[in-house]
């Protein structure tokens, strides 16, 4: 008898595609963040994904890509996914370069993605979902996320709720058919989403690795009148407190390797 290929993938070893599209505004936006993290959001990106991994024992190789600049993996590249970064931008923009990235997504179906704060967005309007200005208005600062049921069955999560840095001004309206809520807030219905293939959270654990980041965004918002004066103030009060952002990146480390392909409902 020949011997039986196995078709499922289970290792320690793993490499990540690295959408950086934030990093660009940072040039204009923050430039002071830039001193700290030269490198930009890859450079945040390296440091919170190689924590993460050293303490799982992931051999974790990251590739940096800029779909700004129309570069995207070869279709040659063996990766276990994509990290897409946050953004600026609204996932509604129809600037050449997003345009492209949503029809990248929608040519790679079985592809896992994963990211944060606009990562939600633009993949829930690559799948057909809807994004626009949040109801209830902007949200930043830390915030306590409330997990849906269906969240912690298929990730075998005992925790309700988690803390995270958040800061959007955009949400999503209408989750693809077929998508579950990762859970919400208050303030904001659906602060993450996933499906078979996407893992999207709205927090941003590289602002809980550093608040300063987060800072120096809401002092510019806050110099520019973009965010209500009264808002950035409370939200700097809280802005220090501790965080879940190592459970919530060790997390997506164990979706991209498969931790949780055979779990959860309908035996996903």
């Amino acid at each position: 008898l020949l011997p039986v290929l196995l078709c499922f993938r289970w290792t320690d070893r793993m490499h990540l595609a690295i959408f950086d599209i934030g990093t660009h505004s940072l040039k204009w936006w923050a430039p002071r963040i830039l001193e700290r993290y030269p490198g930009g959001f890859y450079e945040m990106h390296e440091m919170l994904f190689g924590r993460a991994a050293r303490s799982l024992g992931v051999d974790l190789a990251l590739e940096r890509y800029d779909p700004r600049e129309f570069r995207y993996p070869p279709p040659t590249s063996k990766i276990d996914g994509v990290v897409i970064t946050g953004c600026a931008n609204s996932a509604n923009d129809e600037e050449a370069w997003l345009l492209e990235m949503i029809e990248w997504i929608r040519r790679h179906p079985s592809l896992k993605f994963s990211g944060f704060s606009f990562a939600p967005q633009i993949l829930a309007v690559a799948r057909g979902g809807r994004v626009g200005r949040n109801p209830k208005g902007s949200e930043l600062s830390v915030v306590t996320v409330d997990l849906s049921e269906a969240f912690r069955l298929k990730f075998r999560q005992e925790r309700a709720s988690y803390r995270i840095h958040v800061h959007h001004n955009d949400a999503i309206l209408r989750l693809p058919t077929n998508a579950k809520t990762l859970g919400g807030s208050s303030v904001t219905e659906h602060l993450g989403w996933f499906d078979d293939t996407v893992l999207a959270f709205a927090g941003h654990p590289e602002y809980s690795m550093d608040p300063w980041i987060l800072e120096q965004l809401m002092l510019v918002e806050e110099r520019d009148n973009l965010i209500p004066a009264q808002q950035i103030f409370y939200g700097l009060e809280d802005l220090y407190e501790p965080t879940d952002y190592l459970w919530q990146t060790q997390l997506q480390l164990k979706f991209f390797r498969g931790d949780f392909d055979l779990a959860g409902e309908n035996g996903i």
